[in-house]
């Protein structure tokens, strides 16, 4: 077990809790539900007169696990879930006091953002534009209201960013790498190492014993806590997908032949030719040669002799007469195939051209574009279609229609949804709702109303839904007989793992102490391997390049252990090579690249620290939860 982020730092745990910190929406915008009564919750982050509360931290804490939870989407042990708390606890308290100190800062040194600048920051995300790559504040809004993001909130957090740029980012840009340190780096970059290694995967390892029964009861008053059944509930379910209101929207052939001719620019093509051609500097240079190509030479050869031009620039390719300039474009086009223009003058430069083929004019068939003209315009119109169809079902619904009166309306008809927990996961649904139960915004619903109750509109991805509440199912602990194969499976694969770390203690002792690498590998019936020579920038065995950076590290034959997989990975470093050609341009580049951002990130480090030394910081870990 853990209890610290230090003891963790190195686990494939903390370094997937530390990635889905930076990258989470919830991270990147802070919290947002500021709870009313905060004012009774002890403050647990102080920097000078900015305040982070307990109720603030314990808020942001169970979004980011939440989220944490939804995108592993894996089952854990108590041990990994543990490690998970730990790792995003700390995470989520260094990003808290981080923010508070480019708060103080910001304010200390007069760094503020006029509302116009933001609100054309937020109009141009993505995120917050409709189909036509405008902005939409009904967009806007569900996208916030998704995930619990208040407006101001928001803003907020765009501000910070801006601020953090200006008072961190910027200052650090364009940082110049020590010549001495780039030399150093380079001859490290250059030197080749051979590595031994093992791997042992607690999979493949053998029980000699099965649970007793006592055992699995044992285990069953012990955890009894993580064997009860989550409340689920059944489900009767209007829906609609995108499909069924597409099909709403009738689209007649005299739109699709009003759409055709409107934008008949796009389904044409023009004539096009290709084109060779030779420029001049004076006029007297392009008559002569002129005159060359009227006794039969060669165009290309004129071009060569007269011009000074290679085959690759006379050639001019393909082209449209749009894209000529006016000039002579008209005269180009008037060419019959293998004829040449007249010296024509284009601004300060003398131009003979010469079309060498010719592709006539071209017209998309109708009947062959008149699906694709449907299909936009039914794009097109989906958006204002599904505003209507809502519309329409909340009417229905405020005059107290039921369930099954408004799916005949819509031609359709209701559907069970059986023991749906909050998970988004049911023991019986149709095929169509597997995308749409598991939605965030259909899991709020079922779980927002009473039974017999009606739901809302609900407006997912997936398409329009309403639901009502048939059952409640509270959660009760399950018999021991339903969770006896969970446990002997978890305790089988704690076993395994017990057994496989337990030769990896043995095995790090013996070569701890001396012993061969090899010799150690074969007496505990595991096999050693062998690396090709690599640099610290190539890998073996599916190592991260961090693992691999600290073998680089190590002296020769001080074994390393690490995580490759669903194995671990005991390796020593065998040999050193240095290689006897130089790295090429593009290996030094990359090195220069990874000093300039390893420098970058120290430089931003410093800068923060000498922020926060001018404040007066308190930080109580305990209230937070973390060990001090």
């Amino acid at each position: 077990m853990i209890n610290k982020l230090a003891k963790a730092q190195k686990s494939w745990i903390a370094k997937l809790i530390l990635t889905l910190t930076a990258l989470s929406f919830m991270s990147l915008f802070g919290i947002t539900g500021y709870i009313s009564s905060a004012s009774n919750n002890r403050t647990v982050i102080k920097v000078d007169n900015i305040e982070v509360s307990q109720a603030e931290f314990s808020y942001e804490f169970q979004k980011e696990l939440n989220a944490a939870k939804n995108i592993m989407n894996i089952d854990l042990n108590e041990e990994q879930n543990e490690q998970i708390r730990s790792s995003l606890m700390n995470a989520v308290a260094q990003k808290m006091i981080k923010d508070a100190i480019i708060d103080r800062t910001a304010k200390k040194h007069h760094v503020s953002f006029r509302p116009e600048l933001i609100g054309r920051i937020v109009m141009s995300e993505p995120a917050f534009q409709d189909l036509s790559g405008q902005f939409n504040r009904d967009v806007f809004r569900r996208v916030l209201s998704e995930n619990h993001i208040s407006e101001s909130e928001y803003t907020r957090s765009v501000e910070r960013g801006l601020a953090e740029q200006i008072l961190i980012s910027w200052p650090t840009r364009n940082i110049n790498v020590p010549q001495a340190l780039l030399n150093a780096e380079l001859k490290i970059d250059n030197k080749r190492r051979t590595f031994r290694y093992v791997l042992i995967n607690p999979q493949e390892m053998k029980v000699e014993r099965q649970i007793s029964q006592d055992e699995i009861e044992q285990y069953y008053d012990d955890f009894a806590s993580s064997f009860i059944a989550p409340e689920t509930r059944d489900l009767s379910v209007v829906y609609l997908s995108v499909d069924d209101v597409l099909s709403q929207i009738n689209v007649s052939d005299d739109e699709i032949k009003a759409y055709y001719d409107e934008h008949i620019e796009n389904y044409e093509t023009p004539e096009k030719r290709n084109v060779l051609q030779m420029m001049f500097e004076n006029e007297q240079d392009a008559q002569d040669a002129y005159l060359e190509l009227q006794k039969g030479r060669d165009f290309y050869a004129v071009a060569d002799s007269k011009a000074h031009q290679t085959k690759e620039e006379t050639d001019l390719g393909v082209v449209s007469e749009n894209e000529l300039v006016f000039e002579i474009a008209e005269d180009v086009f008037a060419l019959k195939k293998g004829t040449y223009t007249k010296p024509v003058q284009v601004g300060e430069i003398w131009q003979i051209m010469k079309v060498t083929e010719v592709t006539p004019p071209s017209k998309a068939d109708y009947a062959k574009v008149s699906k694709e003209i449907k299909d936009e315009i039914l794009n097109e119109s989906l958006y204002d279609q599904i505003y209507a169809t809502v519309s329409k079902i909340e009417d229905e619904l405020g005059a107290g229609k039921t369930l099954e009166e408004i799916a005949s309306k819509f031609n359709t008809s209701v559907v069970k949804v059986q023991a749906l927990n909050d998970e988004g996961t049911a023991s019986g649904k149709p095929e169509k709702l597997t995308n749409l139960i598991s939605s965030s915004d259909f899991i709020d619903a079922a779980f927002s109303y009473a039974e017999n109750e009606t739901s809302q509109t609900i407006e997912t991805d997936e398409g329009i839904a309403i639901l009502r509440i048939d059952a409640i199912n509270e959660s009760h602990q399950k018999s021991i007989e339903q969770v006896s194969p969970e446990i002997k499976a978890l305790w089988e694969s704690n076993e395994k793992d017990a057994i496989a770390q337990e030769k990896i203690n043995d095995i790090m002792h013996d070569l701890e102490n001396g012993s061969d690498f090899a010799q150690t590998v074969r007496r505990y019936g595991l096999t050693s391997y062998k690396s090709q020579p690599i640099t610290r920038n190539e890998t073996f065995a599916d190592l991260n390049y961090a693992d691999i950076k600290e073998l680089f590290m190590q002296e020769l034959n001080v074994p390393y252990q690490a995580k490759s997989g669903d194995s671990y990975i005991i390796a020593v470093a065998e040999q050193d090579y240095q290689n006897s050609a130089p790295l090429d341009d593009n290996e030094k580049a990359l090195v220069m690249l990874k000093n300039k951002q390893s420098l970058s990130a120290d430089l931003q480090k410093a800068m923060l620290d000498s922020y926060a030394k001018d404040y007066k910081i308190k930080i109580k870990y305990k209230l937070m939860g973390i060990e001090d």
